[in-house]
C-alpha cells in the first residue's frame, strides 16, 4: 500500500505491560513495507493471528484485513510453538485514528504509548498498546511457519 508516513508506528507493540495480572493478551507489528499482524493469546494456549496491509495519512490509519489465523500455541523445550487449525482470508477495512505520546506502563515504567480511538479488532484487543522493541526486517508473525 502506499508510502508510510508516520515511521513511528513501525515496530512491535504489545498490551501486556499495560494491563498487568491478565488472562489474556495482543500485540500489534507495523512492519516498514505496510504490512503487519496482531497477535492475541491466552493463558489456556490460544491463538489468533490477524494479518494485514496499512496506510497511515496524518493521525488516521487504516488497516486491511488479509487473513485469519487461529489455534494452540504451546511451550516446547522453551520455545513457543505454534499449531494453526483454522486459517481464513478476510476483506475488512479497519479506519482508526491514533496518537504515540510518551507514558508509563502499569508498574510506572516510562513508555512509548500507542491509543487508538477504538480497539483495533473489536473483542480480540485494547486500544493501547506499549512499544516493545523494533521489529527485525525479515520477522514475520508467530504463527508462519518458515517454509511460508
Amino acid at each position: 500500500m502506499g508510502s508510510v508516513p508516520d515511521a513511528r508506528l513501525v515496530g512491535y507493540w504489545t498490551d501486556k505491560n499495560l494491563y498487568l495480572g491478565g488472562m489474556e493478551a495482543s500485540d500489534i507489528a507495523f512492519r516498514a513495507d505496510g504490512t503487519g499482524w496482531v497477535y492475541w493469546y491466552n493463558a489456556a494456549g490460544g491463538f489468533e493471528v490477524l494479518r494485514f496491509s496499512w496506510q497511515a495519512a496524518g493521525q488516521d490509519l487504516t488497516v486491511s484485513l488479509h487473513e485469519v489465523v487461529s489455534g494452540t500455541w504451546s511451550l516446547d523445550g522453551g520455545a513457543v510453538t505454534h499449531r494453526a487449525n483454522s486459517q481464513v482470508g478476510s476483506d475488512e477495512q479497519i479506519a482508526l485514528a491514533y496518537e504515540i505520546t510518551a507514558g508509563r506502563d502499569a508498574i510506572g515504567k516510562p513508555a512509548t504509548l500507542l491509543e487508538f480511538d477504538k480497539p483495533v479488532i473489536l473483542g480480540v484487543t485494547a486500544n493501547r498498546f506499549a512499544l516493545e522493541r523494533e521489529l527485525a526486517l525479515d520477522e514475520q508473525d508467530p504463527a508462519r511457519s518458515p517454509c511460508e
